[in-house]
């Protein structure tokens, strides 16, 4: 025992033999109380050793949430490599076992490039796999990526853009989909997105800017949309639309007929050259479709198809053809071989528009009454139908003629704060819709371009032909045919009924 210790002890009584008495620091022999003091023994009551370099630490930030780090080795820029992630556990057990994949698949994969890879954010990474990745690369269209990029901004840009690709937790991604569910957007958008961000993710893993997709083990939720999907037109109400669009829009008339016979898509039919119609064999080639942008690009599936068409539609096409040679003469120009069938230049030069067709389309179902408007924008239309329609203001002192509605056009945009141009294409919508119900036209279906294409596909399938053929004409597989176009429509549904009555009843009487 040391002298120091006896005096400790003999003043306050004995010590564990865990502790130990330090001396005087100035003075090795002293032995006075106030310049002694104890301690606990080297080794004793230490911190438990941390784990060996690379094996990774969980910390609980928060109820059911977990931090887990790992360090291992460097960068390709002799950075020291770290690597974290948060996971959603009930308890450190589950913790651990994460822990110990975490640390696998950090071990196992490759380095980062740079530091500014590893740096980016959510939004930074998200513009470099839209314009190298899927427009470079997977050559995707400009829509496609368009529409990817809107999907972004709107619904997780304002989240989880500003995060590090590497902070961004399952959680975060089940939250947004959750607003977007609660917004009410359809099944097909939330896939849209869950398209997006799945394949996003796997890229983000595989160039080193986060370990884990967050996406991995998604569900996507059950969208509360309430779909109004509207069957494909029967014969008549094709009849109807297409004898209507004579009148109404003559110059895509022969578009339209051609849709209805052959089930190509809006691009395709915009598409179409001079070259590619056989008509002596009455064939079509379709190869090329017109974008958004208007630029000439490759089908949907970038394959070529070929099939047959009636001879009424192919005489159709041919006086179009002749009518567009007529107005070329007229206006000096000369029409290639290889000019487009459908066109608005006078040499054919230019295809015509697929934004142009969609607004005459939609002047068409004005007039037949089958807008797909929303209720507001509507109602908004009748409103100023209204104004116009009132009884004309006396103008007393003002020159000019009188005026030949309640307000003008100019005066209907002030007072539902629109401009000059809506009210005036506000008031001639809700005029046809008037002038349809006074004609008391009744469709049940959309007269869209799709709805044509739905009408082709139900069709023949109702006709007996082979699915697969159906799905060559239409350009696509058999199982987008299924799910997409084909659509049991309510003369298939009679025919089945009758069959069946058919089958029991005969059944029936041959049973008494």
């Amino acid at each position: 025992m040391t002298a120091p210790r006896a005096a400790w002890e003999r003043a306050h009584g004995p010590l564990p033999d865990a502790v130990k008495v330090l001396g005087c620091p100035d003075v090795n022999a002293c032995v006075r109380l106030d310049h002694l003091s104890v301690t606990k023994a080297a080794g004793v009551g230490r911190k438990k050793a941390r784990a060996l370099r690379g094996a990774g630490s969980k910390r609980k930030i928060r109820p059911g949430v977990w931090r887990l780090e790992v360090t291992a080795g460097t960068n390709n820029d002799g950075t020291i490599r770290r690597e974290s992630k948060n996971v959603v556990v009930s308890n450190s057990d589950e913790a651990a076992a994460e822990l110990a994949r975490f640390v696998v698949s950090v071990r196992n994969a490759p380095s980062a490039p740079n530091r500014e890879v590893r740096k980016m954010s959510v939004d930074q990474a998200m513009e470099v796999f839209l314009v190298e990745h899927l427009l470079g690369e997977k050559g995707r269209e400009g829509k496609t990526v368009g529409d990817y990029r809107r999907i972004h901004e709107k619904w997780f840009s304002p989240h989880i853009g500003s995060r590090l690709v590497r902070q961004v937790e399952p959680d975060a991604i089940d939250k947004i989909f959750g607003r977007i569910r609660r917004a009410g957007l359809s099944r097909s958008r939330m896939n849209q997105a869950k398209s997006l961000y799945a394949p996003f993710f796997r890229w983000a893993v595989s160039r080193r800017m986060t370990s884990v997709s967050p996406m991995q083990h998604f569900q996507l939720p059950t969208s509360s949309h309430v779909p109004h999907e509207r069957m494909p037109p029967e014969v008549e109400e094709l009849s109807i639309l297409l004898n209507e669009a004579v009148v109404v829009v003559p110059d895509i008339a022969p578009l339209l007929v051609l849709g209805g016979v052959s089930g190509m898509r809006r691009g395709e039919l915009t598409g179409l050259r001079r070259d590619r119609i056989i008509w002596d064999e009455l064939r079509l080639t379709v190869d090329t479709a017109i974008s958004e942008s208007r630029n000439v690009k490759g089908t949907k599936t970038r394959k070529e198809r070929s099939f047959y068409v009636d001879a009424a539609t192919m005489e159709l096409l041919r006086l179009h053809c002749e009518q567009m040679d007529e107005r070329s003469a007229l206006c000096g120009t000369k029409i290639a071989k290889t000019a487009f069938v459908f066109s608005l230049e006078p040499d054919c030069s230019r295809a015509i528009p697929p934004d142009y067709v969609t607004k005459r389309v939609a002047e068409l179902k004005d007039h037949l009454g089958i807008s797909n408007k929303s209720p507001e924008v509507i109602e908004l239309e009748d409103k100023a139908f209204a104004l116009r329609r009132q009884a004309p203001v006396a103008r007393a002192g003002r020159p000019g003629p009188a005026p030949t509605g309640g307000l003008s056009f100019v005066d209907i945009g002030k007072a539902l704060n629109r401009s000059e141009r809506w009210a005036l294409l506000a008031v001639r919508a809700a005029e046809r819709r008037a002038n349809a119900k006074l004609r008391d036209i009744k469709l049940d279906f959309d007269g869209s371009i799709v709805a044509l294409r739905k009408f082709t596909s139900s069709e023949l399938l109702d006709a007996g032909f082979n699915i697969t053929l159906v799905a060559q004409r239409q350009g696509h597989g058999p199982q987008v045919l299924v799910k997409h176009y084909a659509r049991g429509r309510r003369s298939a549904d009679r025919k089945a009924a009758e069959h069946l009555g058919r089958v029991v009843h005969a059944k029936n009487d041959g049973a008494s």
